[in-house]
């Protein structure tokens, strides 16, 4: 019998263990350590005597991907085509050779508007709004691979007559801002965009005037504004590869494409 009672009393602690909550505790009188009094007060200590070596905290699946501290900003680079009217209709400019100047005016064909056709670079920063709305600033600078043709008419002349001039290629650039509107899927998103700004083009000419050669130009404003519709992959959380297709809304006959590459400071833009 004393050995049964031995036994049972060794067998307690095992069947009722101790249970010890991990954690920091301090506060005043809550810590000690060195100084002239032999402690101090006020200071944090975390002290433990369980077996626990940590915790975790399990999120949700994707709440790495959706932190609200970070704003959704895109930035994206590509290259696209444009194909518009060509400016150069009713355009004056000048030309100087030696000591002697001209000036000319340019003409465009009067039964159809001549069309510019060019290829550019293209970079731009988006920021993401609520209910699926965005906001975006572009420039696009490139060069006229096409140059619609045009008569040009000189408006004076020299002691030798005038100059003689043919039209060559230019470059151009278009600065634009855009309000749109993007609905995601699993592998990408699709979008729908208003884009409006402003075009700059600078045509080129060869002057000859007699032995001597000249380079003039004619630089032209005019407004943009497009309809796009855009369409894209991700390739990673962070980088998405899509292609962009627009008209003018001001101007008939007129057409852009163009392909791309996003980065993104959301993965999958906080959307999944």
């Amino acid at each position: 019998m004393k050995k049964l009672l031995m036994l049972a009393a060794a067998l307690v602690p095992v069947a009722h263990p101790h249970v010890v909550s991990a954690g920091c505790h301090g506060g005043p009188g809550g810590g000690s350590s060195g100084g002239p009094g032999g402690g101090s007060h006020g200071a944090s200590a975390c002290a433990d005597t369980s077996d626990v070596v940590g915790f975790r905290h399990c999120t949700t699946f994707g709440a790495w991907a959706t932190n609200l501290r970070i704003p959704h900003i895109i930035v994206e680079g590509g290259a696209i085509v444009r194909q518009f009217g060509s400016l150069l209709d009713h355009q004056t400019g000048s030309v100087t050779h030696g000591t002697e100047s001209f000036s000319y005016r340019v003409i465009a064909q009067p039964r159809s508007r001549p069309l510019d056709t060019a290829v550019l670079s293209t970079l731009r920063a988006s920021a993401g709004l609520s209910h699926g709305l965005y906001a975006a600033l572009e420039v696009d600078l490139g060069g006229l691979t096409q140059a619609g043709h045009a008569a040009t008419e000189m408006l004076s002349t020299g002691s030798f007559g005038s100059p003689e001039l043919q039209q060559e290629r230019g470059f151009l650039v278009d600065s634009l801002a855009t309000i749109g509107i993007h609905g995601t899927t699993h592998a990408g998103g699709l979008g729908a965009e208003l884009a409006g700004g402003m075009r700059a083009v600078s045509y080129s000419f060869q002057s000859s005037y007699l032995t001597c050669q000249q380079a003039t130009s004619i630089t032209a404003l005019a407004p943009v504004a497009e309809a796009r519709v855009r369409g894209e992959l991700w390739l990673s959380p962070w980088l998405t590869a899509g292609v962009t297709i627009g008209t003018s809304v001001i101007e008939k006959g007129t057409w852009m494409g163009g392909l791309y590459l996003g980065v993104h400071t959301r993965a999958f833009g906080g959307e999944r």
